[in-house]
């Protein structure tokens, strides 16, 4: 009996450049370090995505609470865990898809280790600035990082559910968008210099970014203000947004209701 053919590593990472992203932090850096090591052990049968997505939550929270020790050996290790968690959590769903095996359990976990991660992170950051001496002005903004994020999904989440019970259909991209996987090089190059202004929109992935950033110069107390300003803005843009789709709901039920009389 003939074994089977083993895919080429290049082959692998083709297949899993499966997906394009939102945040400008995953488009250039947790989507091209995160694939490269999914393919590293894509065919590696005990490296699950629920255990890659349950390691990341474990290194993100590590690397929030080691913001505490206020220490910048510290503070460098906390930055690399930060960043290693965004590839990491790039990685889980590479695989899953990559293995045609998505769960509502990957899902499950995904999300919701996502938001206490985040959540954790804002608090921790908050309670830096404070005993750092920068007032308690900064514990209210750094739990409300997480609090804004948590918002930004319940929302996100209702009016998916409205969707699913009022029988919306389903919003799909152009056929022209050709798979990520099949482009080469100087179009993924070009792809991520026209993605470039997504750093302004502060995504979930993005935070991981600017705290990085911060703690590289040893100043973890600059972001604070600034994420729970933006993200709170975010809420207010992405609330609008929401709202106006469920009065769309609501149009389209009351259209379909006048027109079966």
């Amino acid at each position: 009996m003939t074994a089977p053919t083993r895919m080429s590593f290049g082959a692998r990472l083709r297949l899993l450049r499966n997906k394009r992203y939102e945040d400008w932090w995953h488009i250039v850096f947790g989507g091209p370090v995160g694939v490269f090591m999914a393919a590293l052990v894509a065919d590696v049968a005990w490296i699950t995505p629920n255990r890659v997505t349950m390691l990341g939550f474990v290194v993100r929270i590590a690397g929030a609470l080691l913001l505490l020790a206020r220490d910048p050996w510290a503070d460098v290790v906390a930055l690399v865990l930060l960043q290693l968690n965004v590839a990491l959590d790039i990685m889980d769903g590479s695989l899953a898809r990559y293995r045609k095996r998505p769960s509502a359990l990957g899902a499950f976990l995904d999300k919701v280790t996502d938001a206490f991660g985040l959540s954790t992170l804002g608090w921790m950051l908050g309670v830096r600035a404070y005993l750092d001496g920068h007032g308690p002005v900064y514990l209210a903004a750094g739990g409300m990082i997480g609090t804004a994020f948590l918002i930004r999904c319940y929302m996100y989440w209702v009016v998916a559910y409205l969707e699913r019970e009022r029988a919306a259909p389903a919003t799909v991209g152009p056929d022209s968008i050709r798979p990520f996987g099949e482009l080469n090089f100087g179009e993924r190059m070009r792809y991520y210099v026209a993605q470039s202004w997504r750093i302004l929109l502060f995504g979930e992935g993005d935070v991981y970014f600017w705290v990085g950033l911060a703690l590289a110069f040893g100043k973890p107390h600059l972001v604070v203000l600034p994420l729970a300003a933006t993200m709170t803005a975010g809420i207010v843009l992405i609330g609008v947004k929401r709202v106006s789709t469920v009065m769309r709901l609501d149009r389209d039920a009351q259209a379909a209701k006048d027109a079966g009389r």
